[in-house]
């Protein structure tokens, strides 16, 4: 029997998690709804897989029979914290490869236009859905990077990966203008919003410093 972990989130919604099938989890208005959802997005997930002749071990997988469990702690399960397998890594490559390969499949064919279009007002295009998945895996890459507590490595490392980028930009990075999520950029507008992001959490620090002087 596989265990779903289950998460209250801060907008009252709830999270189920199935970390026996990687990739399968599911949100919902309710906890059982969340745990319904989270069976049928396990059949679909194994489907795919097997359309895509990746191999799983859950030939035997019955969705029907769960154990469902409080997670810990939002968006995280005990075997989050397990050694890491060799064919762990290597079921990640395949499956992540066959997830991005049935995405771009389903894309590949559309015109600039289709791709563009929205299904209503509010709702994302697949342009904007493929530009928020791309996003989101640079963020969660940086999460294997750790935050050191003794000096500040992390830190001073992006910020020179930031002052090279700028340092090195030609002319048509400089002058160019592109979308993403709906939000238009330039260079001096995400250089504007550094500079910004910057100052406001030094006077955040400012701010701590001072309650921390106060209380001590």
């Amino acid at each position: 029997m596989s265990t779903v972990y289950v998460t209250r989130l801060d907008d009252g919604t709830f999270s189920a998690i199935l970390p026996s099938l990687p990739g399968c989890a599911a949100n919902a208005k309710t906890r059982d709804e969340a745990v319904e959802r989270c069976r049928e997005v396990a059949r679909a997930y194994i489907d795919l897989l097997r359309e895509r002749d990746v191999r799983i071990e859950h030939d035997v997988f019955d969705p029907e029979r769960l154990e469902v469990r409080d997670a810990p702690e939002p968006n995280t399960v005990p075997e989050d914290f397990t050694p890491v397998e060799e064919h762990d890594l290597r079921d990640f490559l395949h499956r992540f490869e066959a997830l991005h390969a049935a995405l771009v499949d389903r894309v590949a064919d559309m015109t600039q236009e289709e791709l563009e279009r929205k299904p209503s007002e509010g709702e994302w295009s697949l342009r904007e859905m493929l530009q928020h998945v791309a996003s989101t895996e640079i963020g969660l890459l940086s999460r294997l990077e750790p935050w050191p507590r003794g000096g500040f490595g992390t830190f001073n490392a992006v910020r020179r990966i930031v002052v090279q980028r700028f340092s090195v930009m030609d002319a048509g990075d400089a002058q160019g203008e592109h979308t993403i999520l709906g939000r238009r950029w330039t260079a001096k507008k995400v250089a504007r919003r550094l500079l910004e992001h910057a100052f406001e959490h030094l006077r955040q620090a400012d701010e701590i410093l001072e309650k921390l002087k106060t209380r001590a």
